[in-house]
């Protein structure tokens, strides 16, 4: 027994969850080839290549050509299937999972099918393994004029029947300014649907003041230059804002050169809610159980901490009250439990 193995089986939340960075790879290469994809796309083999060596400055473009090849309504529900599984093995309870609706909407479904379609999968995942699904849907920086459409579908009767618990805005900061989604944001706010937003990825602690002060996001994704900012600290601590963090992400994308420079030591001893997240884990080369591992192997975190950060994602969650303090009180039990089954104790760290 060990950490590694305690951590393996902690029941776990999943919040930073990026759907199209989650496809399956065997399963995205059997759905193209029933759809012929390879004859209709240009350059397809090159395409396949960058699934297994990604270039992590062209994520954007990959993610809406992965996309792209799910042409039906079946594929849609295999892919959603495929990442629920993976969660299962994780011991995933629960996920949040961000998904773009607007790339299978022009490829074809209505909203009623691509809803059905992510339901379907959702349905057999929590039947057969247990695992509960949320969708977040996401609104692309590049594309405003589709904000009011998104906002109208989160706050439909099918979406909220259907496992639709909130909206976030995702890409390239650079596209275009928090600014511009600022009216949408607030009839969300009306509305009560809780909010989160891609920021810190290219303009740092700057995006992130602008994405608080105009958007007044639940929980940030990302969030990279919080921790050099002070400002950007006390707007976190003040109204209580969570970062969703991916270390694996932060690696990839250049952030930081090795896990361990990850200012996460300085966030936690600032008291600043955040949670650990796979975000793009099929193109992060990464799981939700390796996110926690480094943790603790890499960024000096204690087991006791670990589960601190763990019910985090617990009580960050855009589940109802009720759900979420029962979730805490069963997760924390469990801990204690694993803790003795694994012979590690809340100070026991990684040498």
């Amino acid at each position: 027994m060990s950490i590694e193995s305690f951590i393996q089986a902690m029941p776990k939340v999943e919040l930073n969850l990026q759907f199209e960075g989650a496809l399956h790879r065997d399963a995205l290469l059997l759905i193209a080839e029933q759809n012929d994809v390879a004859d209709s796309v240009k350059h397809f083999n090159q395409w396949v290549q960058l699934l297994d060596r990604p270039d992590y400055q062209r994520l954007d473009d990959l993610t809406q050509v992965l996309c792209k090849w799910v042409m039906q309504p079946e594929d849609l529900t295999r892919l959603v299937y495929e990442m629920g599984v993976g969660l299962a093995k994780q011991q995933v309870r629960y996920a949040e999972v961000t998904i773009n609706p607007i790339v299978f909407i022009d490829s074809g479904l209505t909203f009623e099918q691509f809803l059905n379609a992510i339901n379907d999968g959702r349905s057999r995942v929590e039947r057969g393994w247990g695992v509960k699904i949320g969708w977040v849907l996401a609104i692309p920086r590049d594309q405003p004029r589709r904000a009011d459409d998104l906002v109208r579908w989160t706050s439909s009767v099918p979406a909220k029947k259907g496992g639709v618990v909130g909206i976030g805005l995702t890409g390239r900061e650079d596209s275009q300014p928090a600014g511009q989604f600022e009216r949408v944001f607030k009839t969300a706010h009306k509305k009560d649907i809780p909010r989160l937003v891609q920021a810190g990825d290219r303009q740092r602690a700057e995006g992130i003041l602008d994405v608080i002060h105009n958007l007044a996001p639940n929980r940030i994704v990302g969030g990279f230059g919080s921790a050099d900012a002070p400002d950007v600290l006390n707007l976190l601590r003040e109204q209580q804002i969570t970062l969703d963090i991916s270390l694996a992400g932060a690696l990839c994308l250049g952030w930081v050169g090795r896990y361990g420079d990850y200012p996460l030591r300085h966030l936690y001893d600032e008291a600043i809610h955040f949670t650990i997240g796979s975000g793009m884990p099929a193109l992060f080369k990464t799981s939700l159980t390796q996110e926690y591992l480094a943790v603790v192997e890499h960024c000096g975190f204690s087991v006791g901490e670990l589960c601190e950060v763990a019910l985090n994602a617990v009580r960050s969650s855009f589940q109802d009250e009720a759900d979420r303090k029962a979730m805490v009180e069963a997760f924390s039990a469990d801990y204690a439990r694993l803790q003795a089954e694994h012979g590690v104790s809340v100070n026991t760290a990684a040498r």
